[in-house]
């Protein structure tokens, strides 16, 4: 259960809270963003403002809550902000999201802390004409690794996608799979 400060849920009560996030990647050269304006420091590290209130807006979590994976998506990110998100050394980098509420002028921090860690699982950048982009980020967090039995099955595609001059897994035609029959007898049908 989390506990927040007595400001943070009256600001949330009366709906005067802002709500935003922050992102931690930790690749070869890290990266530090969060939804606001300016620079803000969270843990000692100096976060670049994107003007972006969506990294507060997270999706996915819905079945299996803390397994499931986040997905951010951010939208009008500058060319400045989008070469510290432009790294070919993302895929599978440490990341930290922090949730911050702030009061409705959005000058005094109210609460602030670490909503999920895990690792980049997916880094997809759009460019449009002009100069802005789109990104979508994928965290995968440790709870969903954690269940699994093994490591995740790749297909060609996606090998490719880590190191575009491995091909060996072009040599499967596809990755295993086994049914399980959950109480019951096998199927007729199935030979």
């Amino acid at each position: 259960m989390k506990v927040y400060p007595a400001p943070a849920l009256a600001a949330l009560a009366s709906g005067s809270a802002i709500v935003s996030g922050a992102l931690a990647i930790y690749a070869t050269d890290p990266a530090f963003i969060w939804g606001g304006t300016g620079t803000l420091v969270i843990d000692g590290e100096t976060y670049l403002g994107i003007d972006d209130r969506a990294i507060g807006q997270i999706t996915g979590g819905g079945i299996g809550g803390s397994q499931q994976s986040v997905e951010i998506t951010l939208s009008g990110v500058d060319p400045e902000a989008l070469e510290l998100l432009n790294e070919a050394g993302l895929q599978q980098a440490p990341a930290k999201l922090y949730r911050i509420i702030a009061d409705g002028s959005g000058r005094t921090i109210l609460d602030c802390r670490i909503y999920k860690r895990g690792r980049l699982d997916k880094v997809e950048v759009i460019e449009e004409i002009g100069g802005l982009a789109k990104v979508s980020i994928s965290i995968e967090t440790a709870a969903r690794g954690a269940g699994r039995s093994g490591k995740r099955m790749r297909s060609d595609a996606d090998q490719r996608m880590i190191d575009p001059l491995d091909g060996f897994f072009k040599h499967t035609s596809y990755a295993a799979s086994k049914v399980i029959y959950n109480g019951g007898k096998k199927s007729s049908a199935t030979g």
